[in-house]
Formats: C-alpha cells, structure tokens, sequence
C-alpha cells in the first residue's frame, strides 16, 4: 500500500481530498494530515509516506519551501502532488521544476483527476523503487521474501516469483488478523501518532517471539498502525483452533498488560494452499466484521454467521436527520439536539452496519455539525484536524457509540451556554428575513422553508424569544412601511396596499386600523 500524506491549511480540503477517493481501491491509504509544510514535516520524522498531496499556498511554511525543506533531508524518494488555485500556476511551474510529478486545480478537482495525478505517483514510486534495489547490495533472506509475498497479496497484486517457496513454508494455511482497538481513549490528546507507532511495533516483535512457541512456519506483516496480519502454517496441528484460540488469548493478554490496548483476533478457517490466499483473507476480513457489530468473544472464528450477522448491506447515512439537527442548534436546543443524535445511536445498535459505514456516518455528523460553528466567535468546538484517523481507530461498535455520546455531550454544552449567554438567532433570522421581503405576501410557511425550519418550530422560537407571534410581527412591520408611503403623499391608499403585498385595499384597511388605531 503506498502512504499518502495531504497538507492543506483548510480544513474542509483536507476532508474533501480524504473522501474524494476509495483509497484502497487505488491501493493507498492516508497516513497522515498536516495544515502547513512545517506541521508536515514534524509528522514525516515519525512516518515518512511515499506521496505527499500539497497546497502551494500556506501560512507557516508555503508548499515550495516545504518541498525544498523535503530535499534537504534527503528524503528524495517522496514524490509530490500539487494543489493549486487558478492563479498560481507559476508556482506550481516552480514546484515541477523541483520534482512534483503533477499539479491540481482546486476548483477543478474531480475524482478522475485525483486519480490520473496518483497514476503517475506511484509510478514514480516504483521507478525509485527499483532503482534502490538495484542499488543495494546482498540479498534478502527466505523469511523477508516470504514476507514481501505475503504484502503483495494483502494488496492484490500477483507475485511475479516466490509463491513455490512460500507454499512449502506455509502448508495448510491459516490466517489471523489482530486488530488493535485504541477505542475512545486514543481519541486524547494525550495519545500521539508515534504512541501509536510504537505500539505496533514493539507488538510485532512480541507477537513474532510468542508465535514461534505455537507455531513451526509463520509469517507477520504490519497492516497499517492498527492491525497484524499472521499467516500460519497449520499442517499437522491437530486442533488447530484450539491452539489458535490459546495463542490469541496470550497475544490479548499481553498487548493490555504491555500497552492498556484491547486486541481482537479474527481467524480464518484451514485452506489447502496459500493459493486460496483471497478466501483466507475473506474470511478472516468478515469474521473482524462480526466482532465490531458484536464484541462478545474477541477471539472470533470464521462461520457462515460471519457474513450474515457481520453488517446491514444498505448504505448508511445521516441524511434523513439533517433538518432536525439544523433545527436544533438554529434554536439553542440541547435537549432536541440529544433526541435527534438518539435516533442515530439507535439505528447503528439496530442495524448493526459494517465498520465502514458506522465511520462514515460519525464523521458526515461530525462535518455537518462543524459546518454550524464555522464562524463561532466564542469558540469550545472540539475541532479535530485528524477526525477520519481517530475515528479509524475504533474497533467495535460499542467505542463508536461511546464516541458519539461525547460529541452529542460536547455539542449540547456548547448550545447550553449559548442560550444561557445571548439570545438565540431564530428571531434575528426572522427579523432580516422580513425586513428583505416586507413587500410580498409573507406566510409562515414561506418563511420556515426559506430558513430551513419547520413551522412549528419557528412559530414556536419567536414568540418564546420576542413574546410576539410570527403573523404580529409581520403585520407591524407592513402598517409601519405603510405610514412612511402615506406620509409621502405620493400613492393612493389602494397602491400602498398592492405594493405591500395585501390581498385587497379593504384587508389592508383593516390591518391597518387595528395596529395603528384609526384607519390609513
């Protein structure tokens, strides 16, 4: 998989880049998100990734120096991608002339050409690959063939050469995935990216050590920061689920005593030949699946219940709750807000969906929320620059809904103050709304639509925060336009009717006399 990097100071580039492309079809995956060049490269000393998605554009350390700060390293293996707006282009002219293998408009940004500039990425990527190898000198042992195998497989690819030697090592293959489930508490401040590289690390060697006490022939491949794959020979181990089952235990023991880190151990079941390499990695996939949606036993072995308890096949969105959560924050209404990111927590214990899209679905809350506090002046949103990467961190259902009650807790503060501080805006919205339309027939309806709230809604809010109803309102604000056209004596009463929007000069009459107390 190749380690992609994107450094933007806008937040919502950064998701959008993010979510713009099925990463793993396109054999990637984001290692990291930085908001300038300096940020960025603090994060490459820990994790040096193979492409980097950059603004020219930057506060902080701009997009060139941040390249030329690359090279200075030394780190000439990483290839560039520039982002660009339409008036920059002789600074993106600049940054291929330091290497950058394709620059991006921002405007124009589509998923074909996000995909076409990574194309010609990893091609370079390759190309310094090989030259490396050629480069460098001995060659590499049985074991670390068997493991670059094994990592092509992980990504689909179709070994040119090897596959004869890692089936003799390998008979009879079982394989494991480990997932470290960092769950909420990796969610703090306090646990870093490079907490989390050690973890892994210091994990793989153990796992190694311990696995050669149950196991004659096994291979170990690091998949990402959050998760082991173990391939185990099992030829001629009678139980081998039991003995799977002991090893699992130890490797969950061990990782809680050494790093406070929960472990799942998804097993698939005993094949002939590594050549059924996508049924063992299927199985086990699936049987990871069942344990987010279950988290009972967290060694799971692959069963036919798997796949179908595994996770509700549908899409799963939010899209049906939006109106109620603009609605909610519109008003300062915490209690609405909870009722509302209730009914979410519901559908996600009912229909227990794939991890992918309980993800998904905390984080288009997330933007959509965030989306209200753009221009927050007084600040306290739980802003997240790395929201996609911690949430990619929980490894059970129950850590995604323990997320979501923080964020619906840290949200309903931040509403609670604000109704406790200053008056809500539904009547200012209101208020402008009118002043803009007074010359038209306004209904409430009209309005609630304009404003996105519904009526009740908004009918209730305004005379609660202006102790006048919405229809009062509106015919103060006509009877007072009226006196200002009356006392220019330029138009005839029925005129000064139709230009305010009353249906006929009679109505307006009467509207009129029973606001201002005798008639036009």
């Amino acid at each position: 998989m190749y380690q992609i990097m994107i450094v933007d100071d806008e937040p919502l580039i950064l998701a959008g880049i993010a979510s713009l492309l099925d990463w793993e079809k396109q054999e990637c995956v984001i290692a990291g998100k930085a908001g300038n060049g300096q940020q960025a490269l603090k994060l490459m000393e820990e994790q040096r990734p193979d492409i980097v998605i950059t603004d020219i554009k930057m506060p902080g350390m701009d997009g060139i120096s941040f390249m030329k700060a690359v090279k200075e390293r030394g780190w000439d293996d990483i290839v560039f991608i520039i982002l660009t707006n339409l008036e920059e282009f002789n600074l993106a002219r600049q940054a291929l002339s330091l290497g950058a293998v394709e620059y991006l408009v921002k405007m124009e940004l589509t998923e074909e050409k996000l995909s076409e500039a990574l194309k010609l990425a990893k091609e370079r990527c390759e190309l310094t690959r090989l030259a490396n190898e050629k480069a460098s000198p001995g060659f590499p042992s049985k074991a670390d063939r068997i493991r670059r195998l094994i990592e092509q497989l992980l990504v689909g690819d179709e070994p040119a050469e090897g596959f004869k030697e890692a089936e003799e090592t390998l008979k009879e293959p079982v394989l494991v995935i480990i997932s470290f489930n960092y769950g909420f508490e990796g969610f703090s401040e306090g646990f870093t990216r490079e907490d989390q590289k050690k973890v892994i690390s210091f994990a793989e060697n153990i796992i190694g050590q311990m696995t050669g006490g149950y196991f004659d022939s096994s291979c170990l491949v690091r998949r990402e920061l959050d998760s082991l794959v173990l391939v185990l020979s099992a030829a001629g181990v009678e139980n081998y689920q039991t003995v799977i089952r002991s090893l699992g235990e130890k490797i969950r023991s061990v990782v809680k005593d050494y790093f406070e880190v929960p472990v799942s151990v998804a097993v698939s079941t005993r094949k002939e030949s590594l050549r059924e390499f996508p049924a063992l990695l299927y199985e086990a996939m699936s049987a990871t699946s069942y344990y987010f949606g279950h988290s009972g036993d967290p060694v799971v072995f692959y069963s036919r219940q798997c796949e179908t308890d595994a996770g509700h096949p549908g899409s799963f969105h939010i899209g049906l709750l939006k109106k109620d959560l603009s609605q909610a924050i519109a008003l300062n209404d915490s209690s609405r807000l909870r009722q509302v990111i209730g009914q979410l927590t519901q559908l996600l214990e009912e229909y227990h969906p794939s991890r992918e899209q309980a993800v998904n679905a905390c984080a288009n809350l997330y933007f959509f929320i965030a989306s209200f506090f753009e221009d927050d002046e007084e600040g306290g949103f739980p802003y997240e620059v790395n929201i996609m990467e911690k949430l990619g961190r929980f490894g059970t259902l129950e850590q995604i809904l323990k997320w979501i009650r923080w964020f619906e807790a840290s949200i309903s503060a931040i509403l609670d103050r604000r109704r406790d501080s200053r008056t809500d805006k539904i009547a200012e919205m209101v208020r402008d709304y009118v002043m803009t339309h007074y010359k038209e027939r306004i209904t409430l309806g009209q309005t609630a639509e304009a404003l996105g709230i519904s009526q009740g809604y908004l009918s209730t809010a305004f005379k609660k925060q202006t102790g006048e109803s919405f229809t009062g309102f509106v015919s103060a604000v006509k009877i007072e336009k009226a006196k200002e056209l009356i006392a220019g004596h330029q138009y005839m009463m029925y005129e000064i009717s139709d230009m305010l929007g009353f249906d006929t000069p009679f109505y307006f009459s009467k509207v009129f006399k029973k606001i201002a107390g005798l008639s036009p």
